[in-house]
C-alpha cells in the first residue's frame, strides 16, 4: 500500500472506531498508559508531545501530572482527537491542546519538547528509523522519548485465529507491523539509530479475563482489526463472525478467557 493510501486507511479506520476505543474490552490501552509516569522523574513543568495520541489516554495522564507544564497531542484522526478533547474537558485539564497532524511531518518547533511519548504508534509507519530521527529533532538535548509496544505473544492466540479466519474469507491481511518491535533488542536498535542513550525497558502485563468471546469481538470491532473485517463480503459477514466467536469460546476455562496483553515500554535520552 502506498504511503498516502496507507495513512488514509489508518485515518478512516480510527475515525470509525473512536467511539469505543480504549474503553471496555480495550481498556488495556489505559492500563498501559497508567505505567508511563513511573518511567520519568517529572518536575511538573515539562513540555510534552504525545504523538498518535488517539483518544488522549496517555496525554491526559501526563497533563494531570504537569500543573506548570504543557501537553500537545497530535493524531491523523479527527474523530480520535474529538474524543481526546472531550476527555480533557471532563478532567478539567487546561494545559493540553490537540492538533490534527501527521507524525512523520510535524509542523512543530525543533528542540522544543522535554518529553515525547508514542504509545502504540511508531509501528504504523513503514520507515520507523526516519520517524524516530524526526522525533529526536523535536526534543531538547537531554529530553526523553518513550514508546510502548506490544511484546511478543501479545493477543495470542486470538490474533492468529482471526488472521487465519480472515484469510480463509479472502481478505489480504498484511504482516502485523508491531511484530517488528515486540522485543527489547529491536526497540534498543531503533533508538540507537537516532542517537539516543541511557536506553532502558520495562515490561508490564496489562491484560485481563474476558467473560466470553463477545468481549474479544469488541476488541476486533473497536480497534484496527475492523478495517480488515469490513472487507469480508457482506453476505458472509455474520457467518464469519459466528465461526470466529465459536473458535474463541473454545479457549475458555472455568474462569473465562485470558486476554494476554504484555507491553514493552522503552525510554531513551537525547544526547
Amino acid at each position: 500500500m502506498e504511503d498516502e493510501a496507507r495513512k488514509e486507511f489508518i485515518r478512516n479506520v480510527f475515525n470509525t472506531v473512536c467511539e469505543q476505543y480504549g474503553t471496555g474490552s480495550l481498556r488495556f490501552f489505559e492500563n498501559a498508559a497508567s505505567h508511563l509516569p513511573d518511567l520519568l522523574n517529572l518536575r511538573g513543568d515539562e513540555h510534552l508531545l504525545d504523538i498518535a495520541t488517539g483518544t488522549g489516554l496517555a496525554s491526559t495522564q501526563f497533563a494531570s501530572l504537569l500543573p506548570e507544564g504543557q501537553v500537545t497531542g497530535i493524531d491523523l484522526s479527527e474523530g480520535m482527537l474529538e474524543k481526546a478533547q472531550q476527555r480533557a474537558n471532563a478532567l478539567n485539564l487546561t494545559n493540553i491542546n490537540f492538533q490534527q497532524m501527521d507524525m512523520t511531518n510535524m509542523q512543530l518547533p525543533e528542540e522544543h519538547f522535554d518529553i515525547i511519548n508514542a504509545s502504540f504508534g511508531v509501528f504504523f509507519v513503514e520507515d520507523m528509523e526516519k520517524l524516530v530521527q524526526h522525533v529526536a529533532s523535536r526534543l531538547k538535548p537531554g529530553g526523553h522519548f518513550i514508546t510502548t509496544h506490544f511484546a511478543e505473544g501479545s493477543m495470542a492466540p486470538m490474533q492468529d485465529l482471526i488472521i487465519d479466519r480472515l484469510q480463509q474469507y479472502g481478505v489480504d491481511v498484511p504482516e502485523i507491523s508491531w511484530a517488528q518491535l515486540d522485543n527489547e533488542s529491536s526497540n534498543r536498535e531503533l533508538y540507537e539509530t537516532a542517537g539516543f542513550r541511557n536506553i532502558r525497558h520495562e515490561r508490564n502485563q496489562v491484560g485481563y479475563l474476558f467473560s466470553d468471546a463477545k468481549d474479544w469481538w469488541d476488541v476486533v470491532w473497536w480497534a484496527g482489526y475492523r478495517g480488515f473485517v469490513n472487507q469480508v463480503p457482506e453476505q458472509l459477514a455474520e457467518q464469519f463472525k459466528q465461526e470466529h466467536l465459536d473458535e474463541i469460546n473454545e479457549l475458555a476455562n472455568e474462569e473465562g478467557i485470558f486476554f494476554n496483553v504484555e507491553v514493552i515500554h522503552t525510554i531513551g535520552e537525547k544526547v
